[in-house]
């Protein structure tokens, strides 16, 4: 099975996770808009790429949150036929709170605002465009990456953890609401949940070098996440994660709509955005 969408608009592209998927899809003969803080990877990727015409390099930094409205403007007015939005990127932080006096507070605001907040302020930049396309039937997706850390958390980076379990919760609740509207059901929101991968992510942790990294390869992980979401599936959880997902989350996934729906019911208007 291919990838289903044509034009992928894929922040956190310049390393790891996100340039791998940003490879892969355009050997696939997909366009590609990579986008990252790094220039010159994003200009690597775009030489590189076997049809240059269809790969594009774009660099903004998602923790401006003031910037992502004109940011995603731009983009959807360069390419109104864009039809995939993968959001990506991520930061971690090792923390100990054992000695608090160890503990940047500002590295837990940036953490959050990058892993959570710039997430959900893209998904509202972006959703207005793709309902749009939705209206005229045209199918489109937002995928997001999460962490198998969102269900066990991991106590050396916690506060990734709970900025991952947060955008988590979000996708369940904003894939809901959109599906709840027919007018929105072309939209398509996919949540990949990614176990411990070799990437930069863990750059600088202790004990983490060239002679500890016992994450899954990230070509393998890509070559398992590639085709989970040829398949069209809402979730696509990956190795470790996998086994994690269906036993403590997938049914919580399928719970989000009949328990709404059971609350609207008992309380009415109360409970209603109508």
């Amino acid at each position: 099975m291919a990838f289903p969408y044509k034009k992928v608009l894929l922040i956190g592209a310049t390393s790891g996770i996100g340039l791998e998927i940003a490879k892969r899809l355009a050997k696939e003969g997909i366009d590609v808009i990579a986008v990252g803080r790094r220039q010159s990877r994003l200009d690597e990727f775009v030489s590189k790429a076997a049809d240059p015409g269809k790969a594009f390099g774009v660099a903004f930094d998602i923790a401006e949150i003031d910037k992502i409205p004109a940011f995603a403007q731009s983009i959807t007015q360069a390419h109104p036929d864009l039809d995939c939005v993968i959001l990506n990127a991520g930061i971690q932080y090792v923390m100990d709170f054992s000695k608090p006096h160890t503990v940047d507070v500002s590295k837990i605001q940036h953490e959050i605002t990058v892993n959570y907040v710039s997430m959900v302020a893209l998904t509202h930049a972006f959703v207005p465009f793709f309902q749009t396309n939705s209206t005229e039937k045209k199918e489109s997706a937002i995928i997001y990456t999460t962490s198998g850390l969102i269900t066990i958390p991991y106590p050396m980076v916690l506060n990734y953890c709970a900025s991952k379990a947060a955008l988590h919760s979000f996708i369940l609740s904003v894939r809901e609401q959109l599906g709840q509207n027919p007018d929105n059901q072309k939209i398509n929101v996919v949540e990949l949940v990614v176990p411990l991968v070799q990437t930069e992510l863990h750059d600088g942790q202790p004990g983490w070098g060239p002679d500890f990294n016992p994450g899954m390869p990230v070509a393998s992980f890509v070559d398992a996440a590639m085709a989970g979401l040829a398949a069209k599936t809402t979730t696509v959880a990956v190795g470790q994660a996998e086994a994690l997902y269906a036993e403590f989350e997938a049914e919580k996934e399928r719970r989000v709509g009949p328990q709404w729906a059971a609350i609207r019911k008992a309380f009415g208007k109360a409970q209603s955005f109508d």
